[in-house]
């Protein structure tokens, strides 16, 4: 069941500075329908973004009955991500209902409402957008909110989770009737591209933070989306699986299109060899699965478990090969006969054990291997004898997409650059922020810890949390350095068209130990949010979930604070800190402030550096006689810095 090239800047490089001639200088109209106080699916903070909490049933059957279908250019527009909203809040009362067993009014209201084609519609319509227009705006969109091209992305995985969830009941599958073709052939897509990409293209694995930071914006767009396509075909699998469990409520069509139109098991029986839901982690090397929508590590006594993916495959073969009638209508070649018998080898008393009714598919694949046909086929079912008469339903939804909007791709993507897809205010940033549900353990930030009192880092007796003290109080050293401060500050603010989600990274390369009176040098990059701890096991959701708290604090913060983080042994590569821009002398300024001055002439080399995506500089280390303020050299040792 579904749940679920570095350049070196001195310190002295920022003299002067700090004199200033003067004082530096989408989505409105959004529904309120959506309370954002109150009601079932209320803020838990407003300041701080959305944790959505399970709507009431007459917040369920609004959102249902106000479900439309919208236009391909309207993709991303106020009203789209209006709807967009109501689909994530019932997509997360769905499944908290089903997760601790309440009564599903959810799946209910949608079946009593007729809305399941429509929630299909909205899926082929995201679809198409992904396939068609994405491709042509992407690069004109890289540098807006990391949510603002998020949310029509993931709409899509929303989307299908939903369905996920409504399919598991017959009368759904009832329900959506002629549409569930076009649902058919929305997962036989998605397959298909599972099976002809290889494994380690679906979701890269990213060795380090640095990694990252070579990728430019739409680098990190393309992976960003690969990692949502991965997560919409690991989705699929349980709609078919679900579609296979309830075969004779669903109109015959559809069994047809399964069998015949698109043959099914040869794609289900690679899809079980290729098992693109295990990988080895490439950092550590231990062996992780798919689950609940992100990478777990396996342990030593989950080892012979079966995947819950990997079970739902199987259940979907079960289904259609101990059908009666799935077996009259599927015509068994030798090449379709082979294909089956390759499942032998996987049925093992480990297996059987886990799958009982896997038992009676060994049988039959046995017999299959000895009469060359299933047992009972040939005896036919009424209605399952051959005719001369075809009739098949055509995947409605997409066909008209296609054909409406033909050789009319780059129009829509023009409009949309120019009217939808555009900067947000500080208003449309938090409105974004509050449309991704946000579990609520992220209600409260990971914030980069403060020193602990009293440690002194040179000392210490070993062992794990002794060495992250160590190092949380050596960099807090670091950061308490007014040259350090405002150097970030400077890179922070040179930038006129940076993104609201940018975050400053800063770390220290690799060199040798600095001793008393020489220099430690240390690197500032720049980064987005989403992309911070790319090594740490987080689901799509939970890193947009931590970029929507961001951009709810971020709407009413740029130009007065940035985000600054930590990239260094025993500090977590997600804990971040809002910092206040502050001049060379450590005077609190605006970034407008900086930028000014950064502008002023003679400084064009200056401003140059500071623009680029990597700057290096140094600070000296112990007491220094020119005056300059230098980091304890009792600190250096808690740095952890990677020998050269």
């Amino acid at each position: 069941r579904p749940h679920s090239s570095p350049f070196p800047l001195p310190p002295s490089a920022l003299m002067g500075l700090d004199e200033l001639d003067s004082d530096g200088p989408g989505l409105d109209g959004l529904d309120d329908i959506l309370g954002r106080h109150g009601g079932g699916a209320a803020a838990a903070n407003d300041e701080f973004g959305m944790s959505f909490e399970d709507l009431t049933p007459f917040e369920v059957e609004y959102f249902v009955r106000d479900l439309q279908e919208f236009k391909l250019e309207d993709v991303g527009g106020k009203a789209w991500l209006t709807q967009h909203e109501k689909t994530e809040k019932l997509n997360w009362t769905a499944h908290s209902q089903a997760k601790e067993g309440y009564d599903e009014f959810v799946v209910d209201q949608f079946n009593m409402s007729e809305k399941l084609p429509t929630l299909i519609y909205d899926l082929i319509l995201i679809e198409v957008w992904k396939e068609r227009i994405w491709p042509l705006v992407k690069a004109r969109i890289a540098k807006l909110s990391s949510l603002r091209t998020y949310i029509p992305v993931y709409h899509e995985a929303t989307v299908v989770n939903l369905l996920e969830i409504c399919l598991y009941h017959r009368t759904s599958c009832e329900e959506a009737g002629d549409a569930l073709v076009d649902l058919v052939d929305f997962c036989v897509r998605k397959l298909r591209y599972v099976l002809a990409t290889p494994n380690d293209r679906l979701v890269r694995q990213v060795a380090t933070a640095k990694e990252v930071t070579e990728w430019d914006n739409v680098r990190q767009l393309d992976e960003q989306f690969m990692e949502v396509e991965f997560q919409v075909c690991m989705c699929v699998i349980s709609v078919l699986r679900f579609i296979t469990d309830h075969r004779v409520a669903i109109p015959l069509a559809v069994t047809t299109r399964l069998l015949e139109t698109h043959d099914i098991l040869l794609l289900l029986v690679p899809l079980m060899e290729k098992a693109p839901w295990v990988r080895k982690n490439r950092i550590n090397g231990k062996i992780e699965k798919f689950e609940e929508h992100k990478w777990q590590v396996v342990d030593k006594d989950d080892e012979g478990r079966l995947p819950k993916l990997h079970t739902q495959v199987w259940l979907t073969i079960y289904n259609l090969v101990m059908d009666a009638e799935c077996r009259s209508r599927y015509e068994l070649t030798s090449f379709r006969r082979e294909n089956l018998l390759r499942l032998r080898r996987y049925i093992n008393e480990v297996v059987v054990d886990q799958l009982p009714p896997l038992t009676n598919l060994h049988r039959t694949l046995e017999e299959l291997s000895i009469s060359g046909q299933f047992t009972g086929a040939g005896q036919g079912l009424p209605g399952a004898s051959a005719t001369p008469f075809v009739v098949e339903l055509v995947a409605e939804a997409r066909e008209a997409l296609v054909r409406t909007y033909e050789n009319r791709w780059q129009e829509i993507a023009d409009y949309q650059v120019k009217e939808v897809l555009v900067k947000e205010t500080p208003e449309e940033l938090k409105r974004l922020g509050q449309m991704i549900s946000i579990p609520k353990e992220f209600l409260e930030a990971e914030p980069l810890p403060e020193k602990p009192e009293d440690l002194d880092p040179a000392s210490g007796s070993g062992g794990e949390r002794d060495a992250e003290e160590r190092a949380l109080a050596s960099w807090e050293a670091v950061l308490a350095l007014t040259s350090v401060r405002s150097t970030a500050s400077f890179f922070a603010a040179a930038r006129v068209d940076a993104p609201v989600d940018e975050v400053v990274v800063m770390s220290a390369p690799r060199q040798s130990m600095p001793e008393e009176g020489e220099r430690l040098r240390l690197e500032l990059r720049r980064s987005r949010h989403g992309l911070l701890g790319a090594g740490v096991q987080r689901s799509a959701r939970e890193r947009a979930a931590a970029d929507a708290r961001l951009l709810s604090q971020r709407a009413t913060e740029v130009g007065t604070t940035f985000v600054l983080a930590i990239d260094a042994p025993c500090v977590s590569a997600t804990a971040t800190r809002n910092l206040e821009y502050v001049s060379q002398k450590g005077a609190p300024k605006s970034a407008q402030q900086l930028l000014q001055l950064l502008q002023k002439p003679g400084r064009e080399s200056l401003l140059e550096m500071y623009c680029d995506d990597v700057a290096e500089f140094s600070v000296e280390v112990g007491a220094t006689s020119s005056g300059e303020e230098g980091l304890p050299l009792r600190h250096v040792a808690g740095l952890l810095v990677p020998a050269s």
